[in-house]
């Protein structure tokens, strides 16, 4: 190869690494969602999400608690009780129980401190049940976290 070849493809091979470390931890995951719709406001002035089976979202790493307010609607199978369990990174943190279909449940979930470098983690809900034609899961209003 000729020397500007060899150029050429040092300056792919740094562009490449730099696009992979960017993207490794990029900045902008902080504010993406998966299976959430948009944004509603209840009654009383309450903001919620609909969720749809499963849903994500990122939580800052730093985080040790935060807090979930859900709230199922409709009754799982005959009347049931609708589970939502809780993860983090893929490791489940908890499983909340709800009872009452018109409650809302603000459930605390305490997480483990991150031992990674990277600036969010993923926090994933999975519904016991969804209500077609819709696919509806549960109401998530507006998580805080400390």
């Amino acid at each position: 190869m000729r020397r500007r070849q060899w150029i050429a493809a040092a300056a792919v091979l740094v562009a490449s690494a730099l696009a992979l470390g960017y993207l490794y931890d990029p900045p902008w995951i902080g504010g993406v969602t998966s299976g959430l719709r948009p944004w509603e406001e209840g009654p009383p002035g309450t903001l919620f999400r609909w969720t749809a089976g499963r849903a994500t979202f990122f939580v800052p790493s730093n985080v040790t608690t935060m807090i979930v307010p859900l709230r199922s609607v409709f009754p799982g199978p005959d009347g049931a009780p609708v589970k939502v369990e809780i993860r983090d990174n893929g490791r489940s943190v908890a499983t909340i129980v709800l009872n009452d279909p018109e409650e809302w449940v603000r459930a605390t979930v305490p997480l483990t401190p991150s031992a990674g470098r990277r600036r969010f983690r993923r926090i994933d809900l999975r519904i016991s049940r969804v209500v077609n034609p819709y696919v509806l899961g549960v109401m998530t209003g507006e998580v805080s976290a400390r």
